[in-house]
């Protein structure tokens, strides 16, 4: 779930929660209210590395505990999960149908915008990056092109997206290979 906060928001402002309303009520950090980035209760502030939108910043959560990634199988999805440690038993982690897992703590403050899980410092080992084509990019796929390991990546992704073609898969590779170059990877 970390794919949907970093990179992180590097704007510095008031996280407290304003009113905001796009088909659905509720509010957005205050920051955010007016920053350019801010479409439709998303952010557009890395839309060209991620391809798509990610999470507004909400500050961090005010329960301590680890934010290392922890591995989370559950019914609602079949791939796998990750969330920080210490929200694995956390009773305001709650799965959003749009948004994946996401915190419900002040769920009476944030309405229909929920906060985003706190990831701490933690930060990983490649950067977040996406496809142009929106299909989601394995943790296994970004290991493997990370190591130039183009068979491993293709079968990787072949395996998370059996109905693409060899082509599709070495094109995502070459993608995801120029977008790690491209970001620090």
């Amino acid at each position: 779930m970390y794919r949907t906060v970093l990179p992180r928001c590097t704007i510095f402002g008031s996280v407290e929660p304003v009113p905001y309303c796009h088909f659905l009520s509720g509010a957005v950090p205050n920051k955010c209210q007016h920053c350019k980035y801010l479409f439709e209760g998303s952010c557009r502030r890395a839309v060209d590395q991620v391809q798509n939108y990610l999470s507004l910043d909400h500050g961090p959560c005010p329960i301590n505990g680890k934010t290392n990634p922890i591995l989370v199988e559950t019914q609602y999805y079949k791939s796998k999960v990750f969330v920080p440690e210490k929200c694995c038993s956390c009773k305001h982690l709650e799965l959003d149908r749009i948004r994946g897992f996401v915190c419900n703590f002040e769920r009476e403050r944030w309405g229909h915008f929920p906060r985003t899980l706190d990831w701490g410092a933690w930060t990983p080992e490649q950067p977040n990056i996406g496809l142009e084509s929106g299909r989601s990019v394995s943790l296994e796929v970004l290991q493997a092109v990370a190591a130039k390991n183009e068979v491993h990546a293709i079968k990787a992704f072949r395996t998370s997206h059996p109905e693409v073609t060899l082509r599709e898969a070495r094109d995502a590779y070459s993608e995801l290979l120029a977008q790690l170059e491209k970001y620090g990877g």
